[in-house]
C-alpha cells in the first residue's frame, strides 16, 4: 500500500509540473524595424477621424488623460500600437514632442493576436522634410515649404489690383 501511495504522489507531482510547463509561455521575439508615419491619438483618429497638425492640442490633452498614441503609416495604411521597449516606462515619453507629426521610429516589431502590429520604441526622429513628411514634395519642390502649393505650384499670391 505504501508503494502505491508513493507512485500516486510522484505521478501527481509529475502531472502538475508537466501542466505548469505547458502553461508557461515563451516571450515573443520582436523583429528590428524602421517605420515612418504620423504619431496619432487613437481615440480621436479612430472615433472621429481627427488627425494632423490642427489636432495637435487635442492629442496633447488626450495624452494627459492617459491615452496611448499610435503610429499611422499613411502610405501603407497600417496603424501600429506603440509601446516602450521595457517595463514600467511611459509609452508616450519618447514621442510626446511629435504628437500629430511625421516621424521615423526604430524599434522592435511584434505581431500580436488578431493581426495587431506593435512597435516597441527604441529611437525616434523627426521625418526628413520632403516625400515622407509631405507626399507632394517629390512632384512639387515648393510643397515642402507650403503643402497647399500643389494647387498653385510656386506661384506667389498677387494683389487683385496687380492683375489688371
Amino acid at each position: 500500500m505504501k508503494g502505491w501511495g508513493r507512485t500516486v504522489g510522484l505521478t501527481a507531482t509529475a502531472l502538475v509540473m508537466g501542466v505548469g510547463g505547458a502553461w508557461a509561455q515563451q516571450p515573443a521575439k520582436g523583429t528590428p524595424a524602421t517605420v515612418t508615419g504620423r504619431v496619432v491619438d487613437n481615440i480621436c483618429m479612430l472615433g472621429m477621424g481627427l488627425k494632423g497638425e490642427g489636432h495637435r492640442e487635442c492629442a496633447i490633452g488626450c495624452d494627459k488623460a492617459g491615452v496611448r498614441m499610435a503610429l499611422l503609416d499613411e502610405k501603407a495604411n497600417v496603424l501600429y500600437t506603440l509601446m516602450a521597449d521595457k517595463p514600467f516606462v511611459d509609452p508616450n515619453a519618447q514621442i510626446r514632442e511629435y504628437f500629430e507629426r511625421v516621424v521615423t521610429i526604430k524599434g522592435d516589431l511584434y505581431s500580436a493576436p488578431g493581426g495587431q502590429k506593435v512597435l516597441a520604441i527604441k529611437e525616434v526622429q523627426a521625418a526628413q522634410a520632403g516625400a515622407a513628411a509631405n507626399p507632394c514634395a517629390a512632384k512639387n519642390p515648393c510643397a515642402t515649404k507650403n503643402p497647399c502649393a500643389a494647387r498653385n505650384p510656386c506661384a506667389a499670391k498677387k494683389p487683385a489690383s496687380a492683375t489688371k
